[in-house]
């Protein structure tokens, strides 16, 4: 009697199953999907979105796997190479977008991680080991996880399981990796940059460094993890990757059949710096300041966005990108010497960070906020001899900035402080810069709390309102911010960390 190997997607559809019948109401379970989920409590339904999200994780990596094997197949017919290209595709990307009806940049992703994470064969048929081993083993769960289990490194006291409370149902669904498949594309894609440069083992270690950092991390800050890696792999060609960065710039302006002009720049990121902390400091400027204009009375010359309609009021009424197209046409209104400008220009503020050990050698790299590419040390030396920058120098001397509870507004330096760590508004997944945050004590001053860095954190006016108005809670532990849900969102409240990830020294 032969036994039948379990199906790869198995787990997850049997955790999701769980999940699916541990959610529905015990009274009223409903007939069909959409009368079960209306039927479902808050909690469960999004215990529900989670183990979605892992039943599609189990999905990518397997298609994955599929894909990286599948490249490795040689043609049928021994003429064409290997099996994509007899297939009739160009490559496995393009393979997986025809085929699945996806965007080429999905396929391309999963086929790159599908090569990265798969065992070819040497010339004699043996297994070699994959590419990066340290993102293979990623994107699997780790041994003995729950799904409900808290981060590793979260803060101290918090609950490690949801099961404490001996409720059999919290403890059903798939256990967690800590990597997703776009997190592991963007690492493959950043270390291949810099493999040219490297040995094996310096790659291999690189990749242990950038997936330790990037673990549970929303995309993004992924991102900018595996660019930091990677810049620190490439010493030497980081002065070059600048000057073909800045002779690659371009903006072209296009006008769309709708009537709409099309504006696309790409720039390095010294120029970027400049254009993103340009429009962020107007945004912040016109958002601040106090319009007593009677709309209908107004001159509609002397709208905000020039249109001849009032802008409402509110920070969430009006998008962010709608509000940097308002700053950019008002920031070519005033150079073209108008005087029915809405804004004075208004001074602009870039940071810089960076260590000393860079400032001393030359050798290394520094980071701009809101951009997420690094810069090598003679971009940073042309921008400090342009421009009156901030420099945020670490492991080095700084100004005192715990002031106690005797001044109630945070200052300059401690504003400072607090984008370096939390890297703008640090409610966790948000991309909002500094410039769109504001300081928010954590232990409100009217109640004692003082007024330095361990009681303040920087939060966008969205996630202020969700602090005070859903009553989550914030703990500081190490310098980093921890998240805690009210009980009626996770009846366990098992902490999500929050701000910038930082890359070890």
């Amino acid at each position: 009697m032969t036994s039948t190997a379990p199906n790869p997607l198995a787990a997850a559809a049997a955790g999701f199953d769980a999940v699916w019948q541990g959610a529905l109401d015990a009274i009223r379970p409903g007939s069909g999907v959409a009368e079960q989920l209306e039927n479902m409590n808050d909690e469960a339904v999004l215990r529900v979105l989670d183990e979605l999200g892992a039943v599609q994780h189990a999905v990518e990596v397997l298609a994955a796997r599929v894909v990286g094997a599948i490249a490795l197949r040689p043609s049928p017919s021994r003429r064409d190479g290997t099996l994509v290209r007899a297939a009739g595709y160009a490559n496995p990307g393009v393979m997986v977008s025809e085929r699945w009806r996806v965007a080429r940049a999905r396929g391309a992703a999963i086929a790159e991680v599908g090569a990265a994470i798969t065992q070819p064969r040497g010339l004699l048929g043996e297994l070699e080991e994959c590419p990066f081993p340290a993102v293979a083993a990623a994107l699997e769960p780790a041994p003995g996880s729950d799904a409900t289990t808290a981060q590793a490194d979260g803060p101290s006291g918090s609950s490690s399981s949801a099961t404490t409370d001996g409720d059999a149902s919290t403890a059903l669904g798939s256990p967690r990796s800590p990597l997703s498949v776009d997190g592991a594309a963007v690492i493959v894609r950043e270390l291949r940059n810099a493999g040219r440069i490297c040995s094996r083992g310096e790659l291999e270690a690189a990749s242990v460094i950038a997936v330790e950092h990037a673990a549970h991390a929303p995309l993004q800050d992924v991102t900018r993890i595996a660019k930091l890696v990677r810049t620190r792999l490439d010493q030497d060609g980081r002065e070059p990757r600048d000057e073909l960065l800045r002779r690659a710039e371009r903006c072209t302006i296009h006008e769309l059949p709708t009537g709409m002009t099309l504006l696309r720049a790409e720039l390095a990121p010294e120029s970027a710096a400049f254009i993103r902390a340009g429009l962020d400091a107007l945004i912040g400027a016109t958002h601040h300041k106090p319009h007593f204009t009677h709309p209908d009375t107004a001159d509609p010359a002397h709208q905000p966005d020039g249109s001849g309609h009032p802008m409402p009021d509110g920070p969430t009424l009006i998008p962010t990108d709608r509000r940097r197209a308002i700053a950019l046409t008002e920031t070519f209104r005033h150079l073209a010497g108008c005087g029915r400008a809405a804004t004075e220009l208004t001074p602009v503020t870039v940071i810089i960070r960076t260590d000393h050990d860079t400032l001393e050698t030359g050798l290394g790299a520094a980071t701009i906020d809101g951009i997420d590419e690094p810069i090598g040390p003679g971009a940073l030396r042309r921008l400090a001899a342009d421009a009156n920058l901030i420099p945020m120098v670490l492991s080095g001397p700084s100004q005192v900035l715990d002031l106690g509870t005797s001044t109630r507004l945070f200052t300059r330096g401690q504003k400072l402080a607090l984008a370096e760590r939390d890297g703008g508004c640090a409610w966790t997944g948000c991309t909002h810069p500094p410039s769109f945050t504001e300081a928010h004590h954590i232990r409100w001053w009217s109640q004692g709390g003082p007024t330095n860095l361990d009681n303040g954190i920087l939060l966008c006016p969205f996630h202020h309102h969700r602090i005070h108005d859903d009553h989550w809670t914030i703990t500081i532990q190490n310098g980093i911010p921890w998240f805690i849900p009210p009980s009626h969102i996770d009846r366990h409240q098992t902490p999500i960390r929050g701000g910038r990830l930082h890359l070890a020294a």
